[in-house]
């Protein structure tokens, strides 16, 4: 056997060998709703009697240490509507996903009693059940020092396809709901990855607005990049947290502008563990707009177990990857480039979705928040033209392209609309090369010669292209047809930032040593300082499978 192919074969070997061996470390798990297999997303797996856990993740999927198998640790699954399941771990099998099947809820309501003042009493409206529960905050939610350390990770979702994934271990320190938390929260990060398993896109993971090579953009609207600090972003969107200061749009200011902002209406109740919850949905209208809402609330003391929100542009302009080439191509300039696609139909803008439980002192803590976004991913055209010379002894110009070109649209003299100083110059003849175009002025030699002389100084005093010298080229493509020529491509991604708790300590303080803090206002996985504490070995990322969701 050559030498090359025992290499080949060792590298292989040695690959496969390490996957199997990331893989064992971990017992998989996947969670399904007992009558529609559909995944059940965003569910709680906690590890019995150690305060401990993990949330299953788009295809209901989570894994799990495999050291809690030799423990002997059983797992207690909870999700809102499903009912609580409980699992030995040591009945997990190590070799591929677990599938494990929730079965949907039946709320059971107790004998209930009526009286003549039972009679009278109103029941409360949906609005009025959501004015009580934002009032409620203050008492339902902690206003002391707490912590709460999780998995955090952002990502990129384009055409079945986790981009750009990064992970990290973080301890988020929350001197209580009386403070603000842009201002007084401090988080310390234990461990942080650059998955590269998955693919990585240097393009997509840009800030977004303009840079040298591409632009990234959200359409019809603006996110503060806060230095590229991407955890960041999501504390700003938890609506909950910051319930008295200005959020997000529509939602905005909580406390003021939720009620004031939508139409408000109860839906079936729900529950979660034992406790039974109103189900308000709210809505907002706006002109090419319309927000959908859903809170569940206590019934006991009305405090916010769950907030999803979801923005969608009705009959939204949309870029498209690829134009076919069909008669006369549309003018150049951005917004010709957009088209109309799905007249009619709601196109997700964002969605956050945030879910509270309750500790053992009855306080609510963050168990979730998973923030998305689409945007557009706008790169330099496929086909352009590198420069444009004149030539004094052919008296032309030529063009020259980094493609070959169509030869019938590129020697069409209509799609070269020219003038200098204000006077359309005319073509007498085009002559078409592989990638070079070279067109000849209609003017006897003494003019051209005077324009070439203009044009050349003109050039050298100003140091700036030839402002009385203006060019527009359209409707030519390259040989093939499949780019036209200045086009740019587009592609269009969803953005994914999530933090998911595995543990809540109550009344901890942050330590005193400021250097090992998180810098806010730059990147997560830039230059960053790392801390891993003593019981750094409890806690773990929950890295989604590669398949879609």
């Amino acid at each position: 056997m050559p030498f090359i192919t025992k290499c080949c074969l060792f590298c292989l070997f040695f690959l496969c060998t390490f996957t199997s061996r990331a893989q064992l470390d971990f017992l998989q798990g996947q969670l399904v709703d007992s009558i529609t297999g559909e995944p059940v997303v965003f569910a709680t797996i906690r590890i019995k009697e150690k305060a401990l856990g993990v949330i299953s993740n788009q295809d209901g999927g989570f894994r799990l240490p495999l050291k809690l198998k030799d423990q002997g640790d059983s797992l207690i699954i909870s999700s809102m509507g499903y009912e609580k399941r409980r699992i030995s771990i040591h009945d997990l099998s190590q070799i591929g996903p677990n599938s494990i099947k929730l079965v949907p809820g039946v709320i059971e309501l107790g004998e209930v009693q009526v009286t003549e003042a039972r009679k009278r009493k109103r029941a409360l409206s949906a609005k009025g059940i959501v004015r009580r529960a934002i009032k409620a905050i203050p008492n339902n939610f902690p206003r002391y020092p707490f912590s709460l350390i999780g998995y955090y990770r952002d990502y990129q979702f384009s055409e079945g396809k986790y981009i750009n994934l990064n992970e990290a271990i973080l301890e988020v320190f929350d001197m209580g709901f009386h403070k603000l938390d842009d201002l007084n929260t401090k988080v310390q990060i234990y461990d942080k990855n650059e998955n590269l398993n998955f693919q990585r896109d240097t393009l997509s993971d840009n800030k977004y607005g303009d840079n040298e090579r591409s632009m990234k953009i959200i359409n019809n609207a603006s996110l503060s990049d806060y230095g590229g600090n991407e955890f960041t972003i999501l504390r700003v969107h938890d609506a909950i947290r910051n319930y008295n200061i200005n959020s997000y749009d529509f939602v905005n200011r909580l406390e003021t502008n939720l009620i004031k902002n939508h139409f408000f209406r109860k839906q079936e109740d729900t529950y979660t563990e034992e406790e039974t919850l109103y189900t308000i949905r709210f809505t907002k209208l706006l002109t090419g707009y319309s927000a959908v809402g859903l809170l569940y609330i206590s019934k006991k003391d009305f405090a916010i177990h769950k907030m999803k929100y979801s923005v969608y542009e009705n009959s939204t302009a949309v870029f498209g990857k690829r134009r076919e080439i069909i008669g006369n191509f549309e003018s150049s300039t951005l917004v010709s480039r957009m088209r109309k696609e799905n007249v009619g139909k709601r196109r997700l803008f964002f969605e956050i979705t945030t879910e509270y439980q309750r500790g053992g002192d009855d306080k609510m803590y963050l168990n979730y928040i998973s923030f998305h976004n689409d945007f557009w991913l706008i790169e330099p055209p496929e086909f352009d033209v590198n420069e444009m010379v004149l030539l004094r002894d052919c008296q032309c110009f030529e063009v020259r392209f980094n493609r070959e070109v169509d030869a019938l649209a590129a020697g069409n003299k209509k799609n070269y609309d020219w003038a200098f100083k204000d006077q359309k110059i005319k073509f007498k003849e085009v002559i078409v090369f592989e990638k070079e175009v070279r067109l000849f002025p209609d003017m006897d030699a003494k003019t051209f010669e005077k324009m070439a002389n203009l044009l050349s100084d003109e050039n050298e005093n100003s140091g700036k292209p030839n402002k009385s010298f203006k060019t527009e080229i359209r409707n030519i493509t390259d040989k093939e047809n499949r780019y036209l020529l200045g086009e740019n491509t587009y592609r269009q991604f969803q953005q994914y930032r999530e933090f998911f708790v595995q543990r809540v300590n109550r009344r901890k303080e942050a330590p005193k040593e400021a250097e090992s803090f998180m810098n806010k206002t730059s990147p997560v996985f830039e230059y960053q300082p790392v801390s891993k504490p003593p019981d750094f070995g409890d806690y773990w990322m929950n890295t989604p499978l590669k398949d879609r969701f």
